[in-house]
């Protein structure tokens, strides 16, 4: 599925003043390619995420997946389209405390109503983590529970993944580890990938590397 932000802006206001945090922003991104975003902090990043997963609407602009345009969507199409579409990998983990290794990922199958309960234990053998199922958060180092949090991100089979600042709470050995696992996904399973990131020991796994700066990309 390709992912297309076509003139998208994203403006914020406070009376007579406004902030431009996207200005007029377009990126194509194909099947089996993993792009890189980088850029100084405030430099709009995350928002330009946070738009393309459809978390954040754009003040102006059109986002497209696989040729739907989100922006004429109601709140509860976006939200099935994100279940189904895209997978989330964020800079923290993000796992539920009281669930066991196992249970975060079917958590997610219970709400997707998704009945495939082997695809759970595939991924997880998948990126080593069999041993971990019956473990809780607490008990994982931190490249386990990223690997965690990528396994679940990927336990619908989304089409789009945006990964947010996945390798900043690793060393440089884990966080290439769980950036080489994304692109394996993205690259052997056609999908497509962005990644916001400030770790340039990464950047050789992507296929573009993009800067935004004030809300504006340089490629």
């Amino acid at each position: 599925m390709t992912l297309v932000m076509e003139n998208v802006s994203k403006v914020y206001k406070d009376g007579p003043k406004e902030f431009r945090a996207l200005d007029n922003v377009s990126l194509k991104v194909n099947p089996g390619e993993f792009i890189a975003i980088i850029g100084p902090s405030g430099s709009g990043k995350s928002t330009m995420l946070s738009i393309a997963g459809a978390l954040l609407s754009p003040s102006s602009g059109e986002i497209l997946l696989g040729g739907e345009n989100t922006i004429n969507l109601s709140s509860k199409q976006i939200t099935k389209r994100r279940l189904e579409k895209i997978g989330f990998v964020f800079q923290a983990a993000n796992l539920i405390p009281y669930l066991k290794v196992k249970d975060q990922l079917n958590v997610i199958n219970v709400i997707a109503k998704n009945k495939d309960r082997e695809k759970g234990n595939e991924l997880l053998e998948h990126f080593g983590l069999m041993h971990r199922i019956n473990n809780y958060p607490s008990d994982l180092s931190g490249g386990e529970r990223q690997r965690v949090a990528i396994a679940r991100a990927l336990i619908n089979d989304p089409k789009i993944i945006l990964a947010d600042e996945p390798t900043a709470s690793l060393d440089s050995k884990r966080g290439r580890q769980v950036v080489e696992m994304l692109a394996d996904e993205i690259k052997t399973r056609d999908k497509a990938g962005i990644m916001v990131t400030h770790d340039e020991r990464v950047l050789d796994l992507c296929d573009r590397v993009i800067e935004i700066r004030d809300g504006r990309l340089e490629e």
